[in-house]
């Protein structure tokens, strides 16, 4: 869309100046919602995923904004699983942007608002006209100047903390932890999921300040019960045994946290029920995220982009190996030029080899797969790379099973052109 599209993702001013006056322009819509707002350098969508999905099971009418989208920018809004339609996208689209000129009119010393500023004015009429009862509202980045924090939320969940923006965010885990727990709102409940010491200490020193109680799930005593084809298992406090149809370890933190959130809720007044949590969490599913397209070929999406979630899917790429007698995996990588070739580092024991290609956001230039390939080859591996993601996939291809992962972008690219193609038979 042309509006979107225009914007810049990022502004030269940090602050949160710019929506609150695009905000006040539109009558605030944030404050007549509720919100349970999510924060995290990994597991905020799964999370928020589940907790969507939960919710709806109880009879909820749930809004969900989340960023980035894999396909198409609909994804971004949600409301009980459905996207947004291109009518109502243009018609929010318009009304914001209206508000957005005069403010950039009037306040050119803030300079002009951003892509992810449009679509969190976006959020709030469109969730607002269609009278959700309650947004899971996931920040965009970081947190404490995220546009996203000019809400007062019923719930904040801090999911994960890790190394990635570093160059906004900060490159320490405590500078990290103090950026994400600036949604952290007084007197509003906490939940955090398994966080670093050195992080959790942080979030908890401002839950601390704000008094806002704090719940962790590494205090809660849950059991892991492991995981494979098709899902995974947990016991919860509360809850009993749950299956949950995501794949990864990974993601039974992510339920946990989700289960933790949840009893939260419950505690706040909120009366869901086991049935709905049992029936919820089974339902959850979150696309590019250890996504399974075809098990003959096998060919798995994800989009792990940083060194934490690159980690875990590897993790997941070694079960596989081993619960379905899978040889070396064939990954088809591409990044951002913004991050660093060592974050591949851990897929090196599950790989065959790799089929570089170009991650291409259309805005964020990609690392060249020439770079890639030099890095792979030079550390003992067998690469080939290809500008065009066509035949770097069906070259691929030729050597199952396959893992597409490194960008959300490339992933996003793969799942459009599948779409169209006949490669997968």
């Amino acid at each position: 869309m042309e509006i979107i599209g225009k914007r810049k993702r990022f502004g030269s001013h940090l602050g949160l100046e710019r929506i609150e006056l695009v905000c006040s322009e539109l009558d605030n819509p944030q404050n007549r919602l509720k919100f349970i707002h999510l924060a995290g350098t990994n597991g905020k969508g799964s999370t928020a995923n589940m907790l969507a999905r939960v919710l709806e099971e109880s009879g909820l009418k749930v809004g969900l904004f989340t960023s980035p989208h894999l396909e198409q920018y609909q994804e971004r809004f949600q409301i009980n699983g459905a996207f947004i339609n291109e009518a109502d996208l243009q018609k929010f689209a318009n009304q914001a942007e209206t508000a957005i000129r005069r403010v950039e009119s009037s306040h050119p010393e803030l300079g002009p608002i951003t892509e992810f500023e449009l679509a969190t004015a976006i959020g709030f009429l469109y969730f607002l006209d269609s009278q959700v009862d309650v947004v899971l509202l996931e920040t965009g980045l970081g947190g404490r100047l995220d546009a996203t924090n000019v809400v007062d939320p019923e719930l904040v969940v801090i999911t994960s903390l890790g190394y990635d923006h570093t160059d906004r965010l900060g490159t320490s885990l405590k500078e990290i932890a103090a950026e994400k727990g600036g949604i952290i709102k007084s007197g509003v409940p906490v939940v955090g999921g398994l966080l670093p010491a050195s992080g959790e200490n942080v979030l908890r020193e401002i839950a601390l300040q704000k008094k806002a109680s704090w719940r962790s799930t590494r205090d809660a005593a849950w059991i892991p019960l492991g995981w494979g084809w098709p899902g995974g298992s947990l016991v919860f406090p509360g809850w009993g045994p749950i299956q949950i149809g995501l794949f990864g370890a990974h993601q039974l933190q992510n339920a946990a946290t989700a289960l933790l959130a949840l009893d939260e809720l419950n505690k706040l007044g909120w009366n869901i029920s086991g049935a709905a949590v049992r029936e919820g969490m089974s339902k959850a599913q979150l696309p590019g995220r250890m996504e399974m397209v075809s098990k003959d070929p096998f060919l798995l999406l994800d989009g792990a982009h940083n060194q934490e979630g690159l980690k875990a899917l590897a993790q997941g790429l070694r079960h596989f190996q081993a619960e379905l007698g899978l040889p070396a995996f064939t990954i088809v990588f591409g990044m951002l030029g913004s991050k660093e070739p060592k974050y591949m580092e851990p897929l090196f024991p599950a790989a065959r080899r790799f089929v570089f290609t170009a991650a291409d956001s259309g805005r964020l230039a990609p690392m060249a797969p020439g770079i890639l390939k030099k890095y792979a080859v030079g550390r003992g591996l067998a690469a080939d790379s290809f500008p065009d993601l066509s035949s770097a996939l069906k070259n691929a291809l030729e050597t199952a099973p396959v893992c597409v992962c490194g960008s959300l972008y490339l992933v996003g690219a793969v799942k459009r052109y599948l779409r169209t193609q006949s490669v997968i038979m």
